[in-house]
């Protein structure tokens, strides 16, 4: 018997009216117009009706809604029909039915990639008798896999909605914690400040601040609490409140040091006993306004960055521990006399990823460690970012690997920069030392950028960056950069 792909039914006791059908029913998928005598006969033995359908029709339909068991013909060489096998496959999969695949000469089918909810039999043989007993099977379970596909849309559901509570929550907490950021970044006089802030999740480990204390001193802190998600970020709130640069007594104020500052919040966290985030890194500083003098205290953050008005660059090498952890923890005060044209950045943990991309992979997948290798290189030749960007994600995928666009919501302000994303932090990128760090940083590309053309092009080139190893899939910490600047 063949059948033409003109020929879409053909029923066993029935007319293709559309009248409800008593009886169950088995869709026949031809990839081929010849069909196994095996499997005529065995049609003829059960009790079912029977609808034959050409392979294409059956790709853009899916399973008919009558049809209680699926049975596709396929050629000898399944070469050409393999691609609509597995786009009928992942139609069929709408309504799983038990499938049975068969070649026209009884040779072994090699199994095909499928989707798990769908039961699919890669079948050999003429056995008629097998064959029916296949098919009685078949249609005896229809009624099993309709109730336990009913279940799994439910559980769906289900899980969809308390996913979608759950982004509803973490929203509400992202909002939460911006309310508590500076949209836009204070000035004072020839003072600005400049800022890239960009969290790998809805919410942040990571928080920074610019605070009047009086008429000559501004507060500066930037913070970077163990962990990711809703946890750290409540505790981010925690410490913006417990960073008081500023006593106020009996009618009068009294400007605390910045090691004091850090020991109050060490002694407020050891107080609190957080289990969820045990410690936090930050930076402290206070700068005088009139005099451009700046303190400064660091507890376990990456070293400060220094930048004079001709380019020279220092690393404030201040000793501290992160606190949180030890009492009576003692914090090294820096004083920098500061001057036109200087600037200084401070930043969070994982700036060596976005600097030194290629040399920080740990069990990251080839392909990505190439692109962020040739975004590097293509930063290096000092093409514009949005080159750079195009040219990593066009390397990516002649690489073999896949891209992922990343929505990005409106930012609120120039200086106010978020990509938020759903990802879970892998154990192996903490492997990096303090030391090893910073030595990445130094000896990078950016650092000259950073250099040579300052820190404006600096921090546009290390966030256009962060931008695009994101896109490429590319795993990244919470990163924070705040730049202080004194114009000439």
């Amino acid at each position: 018997m063949a059948v033409g792909s003109e020929c879409l039914f053909a029923l066993h006791g029935k007319a293709a009216c559309g009248c409800p059908m008593a009886r169950p029913h088995i869709q026949v998928i031809l990839a081929d117009d010849a069909i196994p005598a095996s499997l005529q006969a065995a049609l003829q033995r059960t009790t079912a009706t029977t609808g034959f359908w050409p392979l294409s029709e059956a790709v853009r339909e899916g399973c008919m809604p009558a049809a209680d068991a699926i049975v596709v013909v396929v050629p000898e060489d399944l070469t050409e029909v393999a691609g609509p096998l597995r786009l009928l496959f992942d139609r069929l999969a709408e309504q799983p039915r038990a499938t049975l695949i068969l070649k026209t000469n009884g040779e072994t089918v090699q199994p095909l990639q499928h989707p798990p909810t769908l039961p699919v039999t890669f079948y050999s043989g003429n056995d008629e008798h097998d064959l029916t007993g296949r098919l009685v099977t078949m249609l005896e379970i229809s009624g099993s896999l309709d109730s336990l596909h009913r279940r799994m849309l439910a559980n769906r559901h289900t899980g969809e909605n308390i996913a979608q509570r759950y982004f509803s929550q973490l929203r509400l907490a992202s909002q939460v914690q911006r309310e508590f950021l500076p949209e836009v970044l204070p000035r004072f006089g020839a003072v600005s400040f400049d800022l890239v802030f960009r969290p790998v999740d809805y919410v942040s480990g990571d928080i920074y601040d610019v605070h009047r204390l009086d008429e000559d001193h501004v507060g500066i802190a930037l913070a970077d609490a163990t962990g990711h998600g809703i946890p750290a970020a409540l505790l981010t709130v925690y410490i913006k409140r417990a960073l008081r640069g500023k006593e106020i007594e009996n009618g009068s104020y009294r400007i605390l040091s910045p090691d004091e500052v850090l020991s109050r919040l060490n002694d407020d966290l050891l107080e609190a006993d957080l289990s969820e985030c045990p410690f936090v890194a930050a930076v402290y500083a206070i700068l005088d306004i009139r005099t451009y003098e700046l303190t400064l205290a660091r507890a376990g953050a990456p070293y400060p960055v220094f930048r004079t008005s001709e380019g020279e660059l220092e690393l404030l090498l201040s000793s501290g521990g992160v606190v949180g952890v030890l009492p009576n923890s003692r914090f090294e005060v820096i004083t920098l006399q500061m001057q036109p044209g200087d600037s200084l950045l401070i930043y969070s943990d994982g700036l060596e990823r976005i600097v030194a991309p290629e040399q920080t992979a740990r069990e990251v997948p080839e392909e990505l460690i190439q692109a962020a290798g040739h975004l590097a290189a293509v930063a290096e030749k000092g093409d514009e970012p949005v080159t750079a960007m195009a040219e990593a994600e066009a390397y990516m995928a002649s690489a073999g690997g896949t891209t992922a666009t990343i929505a990005s919501p409106p930012h609120t302000g120039s200086r106010f920069v978020t990509e938020p994303r759903s990802v879970t932090r892998p154990n192996w990128l903490a492997g990096l030392s303090a030391a090893a760090a910073h030595e990445l940083i130094t000896d990078s590309p950016w650092y000259a950028t950073l250099r040579n053309e300052g820190p404006s092009v600096a921090l546009e080139q290390v966030s256009e960056r962060q931008r695009t190893l994101r896109r490429i899939g590319y795993p990244l910490d919470d990163l924070t950069v705040l730049c202080l600047q004194i114009d000439d």
